[in-house]
């Protein structure tokens, strides 16, 4: 069946919250995906602490496509694809760390940190001069922008401005990287690990599933006291695709450690700077695959890898001006909740694996539409906390305002702007639906 507006559209009903399991293991939408999703919307490239200095660089991921950030002598930041204008290979195989020139091992192109071909051997007597250095340059990804030292790219030239696009979803950044006077940083080393499943499993879940942790979690979280209920927080929805889920009230850490300590002489001042958003236990996704656990001190990115697999980068943030005790001790919680062996962590990708083993092998477990009707109509304005807001902890609106989003990107030609009078994609109550085929 070909993979156009229509069949989508009947694989995705945000609005009765009822989704076929084809959009996370079809290859064909998978392939769209990175032209419609990857292609043209702002993904997560690095924070500023991690390239603090001229020539620093960080190598990641814009969906499939690998990409170098690099400091400019300036002061700005520079993106561009880390593929050699010559094969295709990569200019750079480190992680991170700074140079002035990346050279191609393959053939020994070289190029600068602005990515500029600087150099290209044997040019005069096998290209006899007749190759343009000016017009060999990497790709550059078209806009890169920045939120409070959060830097973001976007290979579309025509999308709107970052702060535009995280819209609402900027109230609740700033809870976690403004509640110091100092900011945060990002600490050395990225913890990566890959799970055979689809990447939206993990960005959906963060965008407001906090209903599977009283299940999934119940051997881990249980230690810090009795199970959640609805009443213990709220969560949001945003037109945009974003959304977050938070408890009022931070889970209280061992008393007689550094980061406990910390923590709590540290708290009057953060509800000071922020109000309430500064205790807040959070999980969040910015539209597609930026995602974190600001009260776990933890930020992440879903790199897909195919149909049924992606990889998951996730980064420790501080205070940057926490003690080096505290320092310490965060990261070493960090890895002992949320890193691949955590107690915490393990529990999700135990899920998200079993669930693209079914995708993968089976069939009938296919032909069944996934359920997301939790909370459908209950969301109101909040006099403080700006989206859709839900009174109960758990809910899934924003599972619905995401998949409203992406389907919005994947059948839209140009870049799928919002209109200022929020529109049902042609639906209205008593019409047929386009996406009825969805049961």
């Amino acid at each position: 069946m070909a993979v156009d507006a229509e069949y989508l559209s009947s694989l995705v009903n945000w609005k009765e919250g009822l989704i076929s399991p084809e959009i996370f293991i079809d290859p064909e939408i998978y392939r769209l995906e990175q032209e419609k999703i990857f292609g043209r919307s702002w993904l997560f490239l690095a924070h500023d602490s991690m390239i603090p200095k001229a020539n620093d660089f960080f190598a990641t991921y814009m969906g499939g496509d690998p990409v170098l950030v690099v400091r400019q002598p300036d002061g700005g930041v520079a993106a561009f694809l880390n593929v050699c204008r010559h094969r295709g290979m990569k200019v750079c195989r480190a992680e991170s760390g700074n140079t002035r020139t990346f050279m191609c091992t393959y053939h020994g192109w070289t190029y600068d940190s602005a990515g500029e071909l600087v150099g290209v051997p044997n040019l005069d007597d096998a290209y006899y001069n007749d190759l343009s250095l000016k017009e060999n340059g990497l790709v550059k990804v078209a806009q890169i922008d920045s939120y409070k030292g959060l830097i973001f790219g976007n290979f579309d030239a025509s999308a709107p401005p970052l702060a535009e696009y995280l819209g609402d979803l900027k109230y609740y950044i700033d809870g976690w990287v403004d509640h110091t006077e100092n900011g945060i940083e990002v600490l050395p080393g990225v913890v990566k690990w890959t799970i055979n499943a689809n990447w939206k499993l993990a960005a959906e879940q963060f965008v407001g599933d906090t209903y599977h942790a009283p299940t999934s979690h119940a051997s881990s979280l249980l230690m810090f006291g009795p199970a959640f209920a609805g009443k213990d927080g709220g969560h949001v929805a945003m037109r945009e695709g974003h959304g977050e889920s938070f408890l009022f009230e931070r889970l209280t850490r061992f008393e007689d450690d550094p980061l406990g300590q910390y923590n709590e002489a540290r708290s009057r001042a953060a509800r000071e700077r922020v109000g309430e958003r500064a205790e807040f236990v959070a999980n969040f996704t910015a539209f597609p695959t930026f995602s974190g656990l600001p009260g776990s001190a933890n930020i992440r990115v879903w790199h897909p890898k195919g149909p049924n697999k992606f990889e998951i980068w996730s980064f420790t943030v501080v205070d940057k001006d926490a003690p080096e005790a505290a320092r310490r001790a965060q990261q070493v919680s960090a890895s002992f909740t949320e890193g691949p062996a955590g107690v915490v962590e393990t529990d999700d990708g135990e899920n998200w694996g079993l669930i693209g083993n079914i995708l993968e092998h089976g069939h009938q477990a296919r032909k069944m539409a996934w359920n997301y009707e939790m909370g459908r109509g209950r969301t109101r304005e909040h006099e403080q906390f700006p989206g859709e807001y839900g009174d109960s902890f758990f809910g899934e609106d924003g599972q619905r305002a995401f998949y409203r989003r992406w389907l919005e990107f994947m059948i839209s030609d140009a870049w799928p702007s919002i209109p200022e009078e929020p529109q049902d994609l042609g639906l209205t109550e008593g019409s047929s639906s386009p996406t009825g085929g969805v049961r």
